[in-house]
């Protein structure tokens, strides 16, 4: 049996690697937008509570490169919220320094006005942000609060949007951890994986979105965040309505080197990461059989005393991450040692919430708790 899954998940890495050559290919050839001109972009930034990251993100997004007409819209859950002072003094800086091109960035700060009955509140802030789209904005692009971004981010982005028939494009992230901690590297590896699935699935990801402007217009994908727990997972359906497709862009693998998280923490975030699959795309039968088969093989290992079978799979699990982590990055970071140490609890862990995120009935999200609804799929929140 150990032969056998271990071939299936270096056939998928082999597919990974593969997948990430064309892709790379594709975009290498992508010069300027077919008429020269590049569209005005308009940025969505949803915040509650304020991230370690959030002062060098605010300064990335004024900092970016990017030719064209730039709007910056910021949502925050309240006025009271830590992040809303933050954010204001860092806005006031920028007119004061002017270190950038004031004229060509236009920065709106706004508090979440209404909570939708169902769906997240994040879902409800980007929902309000749409709503206030300028007229002129072709490309609509998110970004996280943890998501430092390069200053090509945003022209990458558009241009992926700007070729034809792709209707949404994304980049992805991976876990560097600054201090090395075992928490850090569980999640290091849990990523790694969902990295390959997330590509070869076609998955985006809401933490470096971006989306044409006919996608909005639309109103399908705002129609489904009404109920929505996340944005990006339930972009496949008005997508393939509107017969377009997403494209992952491999140059926009943002860097997370937070390390303060703890496993307790790392399980419910892991669970919510795979529930939103389970709720938004119909990859989640994939997703499911990937999340359970390897803990359940590793369980099968142990209780029918085949160590050696088990260290020979955990062996080439660890090769296998290696090779993820230089098809990804172009280079190799992280020691054996780190992956070895963490690959073990990782897949328990993955298993665990894999199986948690097939039963769950409620859901936390930065304080939040939701009721998780069938009909429609999404979420409803339960108490603030």
């Amino acid at each position: 049996m150990f032969p056998f899954v271990i071939a299936i998940q270096a056939m998928l890495v082999a597919t990974f690697a593969i997948k990430l050559k064309q892709l790379r290919e594709i975009q290498s050839k992508w010069g300027k937008p077919l008429n020269g001109r590049w569209p005005a972009a308009e940025i969505i930034l949803c915040l509650r509570g304020a991230d370690e990251t959030l002062l060098p993100l605010l300064n990335a997004l004024y900092n970016q490169n990017y030719p064209g007409k730039i709007r910056l819209q910021i949502i925050v859950d309240s006025r009271s919220d830590n992040s809303w002072k933050i954010v204001e003094k860092a806005i006031n800086q920028y007119a004061i320094n002017k270190t950038s091109s004031p004229d060509k960035l236009e920065i709106t700060l706004q508090a979440l006005q209404k909570r939708q009955k169902n769906g997240s509140l994040k879902c409800s802030s980007i929902n309000q942000a749409l709503r206030n789209l300028h007229p002129d904005s072709k490309v609509i692009a998110l970004v996280d609060a943890d998501a430092v971004v390069p200053k090509n981010w945003l022209k990458l982005l558009v241009l992926g949007c700007c070729q034809k028939g792709i209707g949404a494009v994304s980049g992805n992230r991976w876990y560097l951890p600054s201090q090395n901690t075992i928490e850090g590297y569980i999640r290091t590896v849990w990523n790694a994986g969902a990295l390959v699935l997330m590509t070869l699935f076609k998955i985006p990801w809401g933490g470096s979105l971006a989306v044409r402007r006919e996608v909005v217009d639309s109103g399908l994908w705002i129609k489904l965040m009404n109920n929505s727990l996340c944005e990006d997972t339930c972009l496949n359906k008005p997508l393939k309505q509107l017969k377009m497709k997403y494209l992952f862009i491999p140059e926009l693998l943002i860097i997370d080197k937070s390390d303060g998280i703890k496993i307790s923490d790392l399980s419910n975030w892991l669970t919510r990461q795979v529930l939103t699959v389970r709720l938004h795309h119909p990859a989640w039968p994939l997703i499911l059989i990937h999340g359970i088969s390897t803990t359940t093989l590793i369980c099968l290992g142990i209780l029918f005393n085949t160590l050696s079978s088990l260290l020979a799979y955990e062996l080439a699990c660890l090769f296998l991450l290696t090779w993820i982590e230089k098809l990804a990055l172009n280079k190799k970071t992280t020691s054996i040692k780190n992956f070895a140490l963490a690959l073990f609890p990782g897949q328990i862990l993955n298993g665990l919430s894999t199986f948690s995120a097939l039963l769950a009935k409620k859901v936390e999200w930065r304080g939040i708790n939701y009721q998780i609804t069938l009909k429609p799929k999404g979420v409803q929140i339960l108490n603030d």
